[in-house]
């Protein structure tokens, strides 16, 4: 797999394997599919991580992670905790300006104007709910992008776990 031009230059295995595992970790998957699985009926378990194990696509992950070296799940763990955190920034970002932004124009409009909502037609509740739900659906989707992006990042620190228990019942120090 070859970088984008003008991409900052990765090991070309490990970022084949970290799109196959964004595929794997789609949000329409977890919007979709989570919804009707087992899984969801385990979600108010204090063991989440038994369920987790059990899910199909953390099990092909841990298949695609198998061929990697120690340095190389290392540099994929950096990855995606840093994909992780940035994606829970924008989520929390846009989710506030996206709340902020239209209850302070509501508001600010009002006192200045108090027909404007006539006006605009917002006397009309089906229009009002079709924006707020259309605002509430864009915030949803960027929260399970959020979710999943800390699920490969959860992934991977496992792996790297996983990897150090067996090199702790083998004996082997790492460097």
């Amino acid at each position: 797999m070859s970088e984008p031009r003008g991409s900052i230059a990765n090991d070309p295995m490990v970022m084949d394997v970290w799109k196959r595992l964004t595929k794997l970790f789609a949000v329409w998957r977890l919007i979709v599919i989570a919804g009707f699985t087992r899984r969801v009926l385990k979600q108010y378990s204090n063991d989440q991580m038994t369920t987790l194990m059990r899910s199909g696509h953390w099990k092909i992950a841990l298949g695609l992670l198998g061929g990697l070296s120690d340095a190389q799940i290392e540099f994929l763990a950096v990855w995606a905790r840093l994909n992780a955190e940035r994606s829970e920034r924008i989520f929390r970002a846009t989710a506030l300006v996206m709340v902020f932004i239209p209850v302070a124009a509501v508001f600010g409009l009002s006192e200045l104007d108090p027909e404007i909502w006539d006006r605009f037609g917002f006397e009309r509740i089906d229009l009002l709910l079709t924006v707020l739900g259309t605002w509430m659906f864009l915030c949803a989707i960027m929260m399970a992008a959020a979710w999943r992006a800390r699920d490969l990042s959860d992934l991977l620190e496992l792996e790297q776990g996983r990897r150090a228990l067996k090199r702790a019942k083998a004996g082997i120090q790492r460097p």
